[in-house]
């Protein structure tokens, strides 16, 4: 495998994960607290930014994400579960966008409706959330097992944070919209630590990953 191939899809994987986090920061201070009025009124534009702003991000993810797993020596569990939960990310944001205005604003006699369909933005969310989880938590074994000291403390934060964020969005899947704020606050730390996790794993020295090949075992 060519390690400047790597080492370029980690940076672009990295900043997949990044931006996600960036934009749910924005989000959550800026936007989330508007009223109705104001929130499809007058700011569905910034609205809409900050989303097409995580789109991008996701997508970048996911084809970084797709590129490490199809190399040799990739962690190709943890990669396609990051590229599963870029696409599901995607899927949750297009709701969003193409529905929540629409419903939000169409007057008391569609709120079941519009309910419903927030309910499965969400269960996209959470299920992004569970699979970025996952895909961090794997990365964080790997920097355990073959990282020096700096890589095997970023691995154990990616390790724990992956999990918290898998064991509270799958909770969050059957639960509608009631535990939004624990599965986005999970995912979000799991995101940003991934982001680091991912940087490290892909700047491994060769020899390291070589021997892993060797072993036959990939995560």
């Amino acid at each position: 495998m060519d390690s400047g191939y790597r080492k370029r899809a980690g940076l672009m994987a990295s900043v997949g994960l990044a931006i996600p986090v960036a934009t749910t920061l924005i989000y959550m201070s800026a936007l989330s607290a508007l009223s109705t009025d104001s929130y499809y009124n007058e700011r569905w534009s910034d609205v809409v930014s900050v989303w097409l702003t995580e789109v991008i991000g996701f997508a970048i993810g996911m084809i970084a994400a797709l590129g490490l797993a199809s190399q040799p020596g990739s962690e190709k569990a943890s990669w396609n579960a990051v590229a599963c939960g870029g696409l599901f990310g995607i899927v949750s944001t297009a709701i969003g966008i193409g529905l929540f205005k629409g419903f939000g604003t169409a007057g008391d006699q569609f709120d079941d409706l519009t309910h419903a369909i927030v309910n499965l933005s969400f269960f996209f969310y959470f299920l992004s959330k569970t699979l970025i989880g996952a895909g961090v938590a794997g990365v964080g074994v790997e920097l355990l097992r073959r990282g020096a000291l700096f890589g095997k403390a970023v691995g154990l934060l990616a390790g724990l944070t992956g999990l918290a964020a898998v064991v509270v969005n799958v909770a969050a899947m059957a639960t509608g919209t009631e535990l939004v704020m624990p599965g986005g606050v999970t995912g979000t730390l799991a995101g940003a630590i991934g982001a680091v996790a991912v940087l490290v794993v892909t700047r491994l020295p060769r020899s390291v990953i070589d021997k892993k090949e060797g072993a036959g075992t990939s995560v």
